[in-house]
């Protein structure tokens, strides 16, 4: 088990392997003969087939390979039109052999059929057009994956020894995440190891300014104990690694309908919602990335490995900047922010500070003895004790920049710095800002100078809503602390498109934290003891537990619930609070959507939105999960006006469509930030209304 250490016990992460003797690969890991053919069509597509290439295959016989298709870096509409038209040739290409006789073959249905005779059986064409599928290659970045892979494997190895995992598991980090710490996919999973919020918060912390999911050594012990568990609790290593993607409960209601502990059965046998191609087939993925990742040189001839990542671990028992951490260190800024992957990017960012027991990793080409008396030797001034509440401000109309930086005592630079706002990123009615420490002169001097030497102009700073919503009018007071939960609520300010009409790119698809999809209304009891809230989106009683640091047990208590209940999105919750106790509720359910969303657009952006009509039958997980998985709150942002409890058939929506961000999105992002920082604009929106303060 990871232990974290106080100054005393800093520890060095050698990667020595300690524990039992592993049993052979073959007894944990069979390759049933049913699977053969998936496993080969992975190694082909791990070792063969580039990211800008892709395979069109049959869904249930992989190796029937209909064509290797070249889609180059287009954009994800047009990589899907290219696929498209393939795939509608191919299903033509079956009609035809399935409804005409061998006579009316083209030579290209008669290859289809010589691939069935060779990999299926002829009688697998019946229903062959509705299995053609397109797998993207991955060869470059399963490469790529094997030269990070170096930093790790040793440590990974000596941590899952320790819990009696099978060496072998060392290399799944390929099928999740290609080694790399930054992983973060469209639907929230994090880290080398993919873990979703839901199931890293039972071994990690995870909050605003911690994310342990990200980094390689913690996310790897609470991988080891998942995987331990898993196998604890099935007794099957084939099983507890599909149990690692498709849930613990999943597999065992697969074990119980089929009778069997049987992988291969399972796979033939299970019928279920969520038991598609990818759960299917992650068993096979990982047994040929095993293969690939033991006899690296035979796939890539000319690999190499990144060198061992050695560092030590220290915790500090104070508040700190990690300017002022990374300077008394005598590391630069940078080195800090990559050696620390679980420190959340906004902790770099926006200069917040690191928290008080995190565990900091530090290189080991600095000496232990120069650590430890650095850190003596920081002032007690820099080392905070106790943090300033963080806080958080509604935009309202008639507000800029100076008018809410006199009102707060801070900077309006600094405001502007904290919340990245620019030329091109305005504040807007209805937005939520990040308020600096009144005390810091700047966040960032250097960003600060460069900003006082551009000349400001006079362009008003927020953009005018299509439509007013109601605010709550909060008069101005000394001490920043709410009269009632509704001050707490962040309405947005902007309209929300009709349905028959395509909602506006520039405005549809820019960041912005809409905390009205969230429904964050709350009221209390008479006697201020309870309040009642509205299950929102992604939440969990287990998250309304932490949140107000109590056990899950009492909230269902309250709320007359069993083990085995459940809650619905817009269901109304009671929990015990006080106004106190339902500030810092609100705060941390404010911050946990922010940091869903802020990770979310650090990887990907919106292309478009395209309109779909809602089928009979058709759900919010299934729409969730056409054509790429998307998140439920991506999905509901753009849908502000749907009831996402009521679809009914011939209902329209609108479906963003995602895409990876490239480098070339991120200078652009990064170009903006600097380029366009000042000048501030100053003329407020007529109707200016009192400001609020919100947590």
């Amino acid at each position: 088990m990871h232990k974290k250490h106080d100054l005393k016990h800093l520890i060095f992460f050698m990667g020595i392997v300690i524990g039992a003797p592993l049993a052979a690969s073959g007894e944990n890991f069979p390759v049933p003969k049913i699977l053969e053919s998936n496993v080969a069509f992975w190694k082909k597509i791990y070792t063969e087939v580039s990211t800008s290439e892709g395979l069109i295959h049959d869904y249930e016989y992989p190796l029937v390979i209909y064509k290797k298709l070249t889609v180059g870096s287009e954009s994800s509409r047009l990589k899907s039109k290219i696929i498209d038209i393939e795939k509608g040739h191919i299903k033509a290409l079956l009609t035809t052999i399935t409804t005409q006789s061998d006579t009316a073959w083209t030579a290209e249905a008669r290859d289809i059929v010589a691939l069935f005779e060779k990999h299926a059986s002829k009688e697998a064409l019946a229903g062959a057009e509705e299995r053609i599928r397109f797998q993207l290659g991955q060869k470059d970045r399963f490469k790529e994956g094997l030269y990070r892979s170096g930093a790790y494997l040793d440590t990974i190895k000596t941590i899952l020894a320790q819990h009696n995992v099978p060496e072998q598991l060392a290399f799944l980090p390929h099928v999740e995440s290609s080694f790399s710490p930054d992983a973060y996919s469209r639907v929230g999973a994090a880290g080398l190891w993919q873990f979703m919020r839901s199931t890293g918060r039972l071994y990690l912390k995870i909050d605003y300014t911690i994310d342990e999911r990200r980094d390689p050594i913690l996310s790897t012990y609470a991988a080891a104990k998942l995987l331990s568990h898993n196998f604890q609790q099935l007794q099957s290593w084939p099983l507890a690694i599909t149990a690692y993607n498709h849930g613990l409960n999943g597999m065992k209601r697969a074990v119980a309908g089929t009778g069997s502990c049987d992988i291969a059965v399972i796979i033939q046998r299970h019928e279920s919602k969520t038991f598609k191609f990818a759960s299917k087939n992650f068993y096979s993925c990982f047994l040929a990335a095993s293969a690939i990742a033991s006899d690296p040189y035979n796939y890539f001839p000319d690999i190499t490995f990144a060198p061992p990542l050695k560092y030590f671990d220290i915790t500090i028992d104070y508040f700190i900047k990690p300017e002022v951490l990374a300077s008394s260190i005598g590391i630069p800024l940078s080195q800090l922010e990559e050696l620390n992957p679980a420190l959340r990017a906004v902790v770099f960012s926006h200069n917040r500070l690191i928290p008080r027991g995190a565990t900091i990793h530090i290189p080991q080409t600095v000496s232990l003895a120069s650590v430890q008396q650095n850190l003596l030797n920081i002032p007690d001034s820099l080392k905070i004790k106790t943090p300033p509440r963080p806080e958080y401000y509604r935009v309202a109309r008639g507000d800029n920049l100076y008018s809410i930086a006199r009102r707060l005592g801070v900077s309006a630079q600094d405001i502007a710095i904290e919340n990245n706002i620019n030329r091109f990123n305005r504040i807007y009615a209805g937005q939520v800002l990040r308020i600096p420490e009144a005390s810091a002169l700047s966040l960032k001097g250097s960003v600060t100078e460069v900003a006082a030497a551009v000349k400001k102009d006079t362009t008003p700073v927020i953009q005018q809503p299509a439509v007013e919503k109601q605010q709550t009018i909060v008069p101005p007071k000394l001490e920043i602390i709410p009269d009632t939960i509704k001050e707490i609520i962040m309405a947005t300010a902007e309209s929300v498109p009709q349905q028959n009409v395509t909602p506006s790119a520039r405005s549809g698809y820019a960041y912005k934290f809409d905390a009205e999809i969230y429904n964050f209304d709350a009221s209390f009891s008479p006697e201020e003891t309870r309040a009642v809230i509205t299950i929102s989106l992604n939440e969990t009683i287990g998250h309304y537990a932490e949140w107000l640091a109590i056990p899950t047990q009492r909230i269902r208590q309250i709320n007359g619930m069993g083990r085995s209940s459940y809650i619905r999105i817009n269901q109304d919750l009671a929990i015990p609070a006080t106004q106190e106790t339902m500030e810092q509720f609100t705060r941390r359910r404010l911050e946990y959507h922010m940091a869903i969303e802020e990770d979310f657009y650090n990887q990907y952006k919106v292309t478009e939105l395209k309109p779909k009509f809602i089928k009979r039958g058709e759900t919010l997980w299934d729409i969730c999960n056409q054509d790429g998985e998307i998140p439920l709150w991506l999905l509901k942002k753009h849908n502000k006006q749907m009831d996402i409890t009521r679809l009914f058939p011939g209902m329209q929506i609108w479906v963003p469509v995602v895409e990876e961000k490239t480098d070339i999105d991120f200078k652009q992002e990064t170009d903006k930030n600097w380029r366009g920082l000042f000048p501030l604009y100053l003329e407020p929106v007529p109707s200016a209304k009192p400001f609020q303060i919100l947590y």
